[in-house]
This record gives structure tokens, C-alpha cells and sequence, in this order.
């Protein structure tokens, strides 16, 4: 078996958590948005995701543009203020995370760190879910971090993964992959020929039960086990 000499991570729900005991860390049940922008929340919502390949790819440069293009796309007016008020909520919300890592994932990356193995991040993202990974604990251990919005393709493009794989200077097949699934992000990097694992520590067992043909992390430390099989 090649020998393994990167681990390439998703960011949420694999590194980071947005929930606590099924429940959002942040919750969102306040905004109405109905109130704010004038379009109800489920409406709201629809026209949020319809823009979801746009918005982790950079076509919509920041999350101004963003909701300036739902409300005029609905012939409505803007209150700049309340964008902005907004803006804030939504940076608050994404940064909660980032200020909670567990335990068991920092000696995950410092047991990597400590056998030379290099790591690397993906993650499909906009340029507010992120504003706190420089200041976060993470962030040192990492050699390359890919941000979807940055570079102009996200999961499961093949270039992200590329990209990942050339700014390491590992090819595919010595690489391992690691995420919860979101974004068919398994299957990309399992096509472009990288070892992909299911990171389910996260998620509960009903979302993760979708996921039926990777093998299945339980807790970080079940990677170690992984690694040791490809230094046989």
C-alpha cells in the first residue's frame, strides 16, 4: 500500500461543530426576515440555496451582493443598515466554533504533525464563515488551506482537490481525505484517486447512516489505526 504523507480535512462538521446536543450552538429562530428584507423566512431560504453553488465558488464576491441580488431579484428594497446588521449576526454565528475545538481533534493534528505527515484543508465556504480560522487554534497545524471562495471551485470539483494535492506536493493516491459527506466531497476526492474516510464524530448516526461506501471514522483517533495499515 503507498505510503500516506497527507491528510487533506473538510472544516465543519469534521474540524469544528456548529451544533451542541442537536441543536444549533447560534440559534437563528429570531430572524425574521419577512420583517427585515420583507420576504418570508422559508422564501428567504429557498432563494438562499438556489444561490449556494455561487456563493462557495465567489461568484457572489462577499455577502452583501448576496442579499442585494435576492432582494432586488424580488423587486424589493434595501435598508443598507439592515444588511449590514445582518452581516454581523451571520460572522458572529460562524465564529461560535471556532472559539469551541475539542480536545480530541488538537491531539489528533498534533499526533499527525509529530509523524511529518502534511495537512491540508478544504472547505466549501464564503468569505464571513471564516473570518475567525486565522485566529483560531487550528489554524497552525495546517501547511495549505483551501477556501472554496478564494480560489473559484469548491467540492467535489476535481481542481479543488488538485490544487490541494500540487500546494502539498503529494499526489493523490498518498493522500487521505477526511470529512462528514456534505457536498458529495467523499465521492470528489475518492475520484480523483485520494483515500476517503467518513469523519462521523459530528454527525449523528441518522445522517450519517446515507453514507454507506466509505469506512467510517467513529472518533479522531480511529485515523491513527488508518495510517497504520498503509505503513504496512
Amino acid at each position: 500500500m503507498t505510503k500516506i504523507r497527507a491528510v487533506i480535512f473538510d472544516l465543519y462538521e469534521t474540524l469544528i461543530t456548529e451544533y451542541s446536543s442537536g441543536s444549533r450552538k447560534v440559534s437563528r429562530v429570531s430572524r425574521d426576515y419577512k420583517e427585515l428584507i420583507g420576504l418570508p423566512n422559508n422564501e428567504f431560504s429557498k432563494e438562499w440555496n438556489n444561490r449556494q453553488e455561487m456563493r462557495m465558488t465567489g461568484a457572489f464576491p462577499n455577502y452583501f451582493s448576496v442579499i442585494k441580488d435576492i432582494i432586488e431579484k424580488q423587486n424589493l428594497t434595501y435598508d443598507e443598515k439592515v444588511i449590514g446588521s445582518l452581516y454581523r449576526e451571520r460572522v458572529h454565528e460562524k465564529s461560535v466554533p471556532f472559539h469551541e475545538i475539542t480536545e480530541e481533534i488538537i491531539e489528533l493534528l498534533e499526533g499527525l504533525t509529530k509523524k511529518d505527515i502534511k495537512l491540508g484543508l478544504i472547505s466549501n465556504c464564503t468569505e464571513e464563515e471564516v473570518q475567525s480560522w486565522k485566529s483560531c487554534k487550528l489554524a497552525r497545524y495546517f501547511d495549505e488551506v483551501i477556501f472554496s471562495y478564494q480560489v473559484g471551485y469548491a467540492k467535489p470539483d476535481n481542481r479543488i482537490y488538485e490544487l490541494a494535492c500540487s500546494r502539498l506536493g503529494v499526489k493523490s493516491n498518498e493522500c487521505i481525505f477526511v470529512g462528514d459527506g456534505g457536498s458529495n466531497e467523499l465521492d470528489g476526492a475518492s475520484r480523483y484517486g485520494m483515500n476517503a474516510y467518513h469523519a462521523t464524530w459530528f454527525i449523528p448516526d441518522y445522517i450519517s447512516s446515507r453514507i454507506t461506501n466509505y469506512k467510517k471514522l467513529k472518533e479522531p483517533i480511529d485515523l491513527f489505526e488508518e495510517l497504520k495499515r498503509s505503513e504496512i
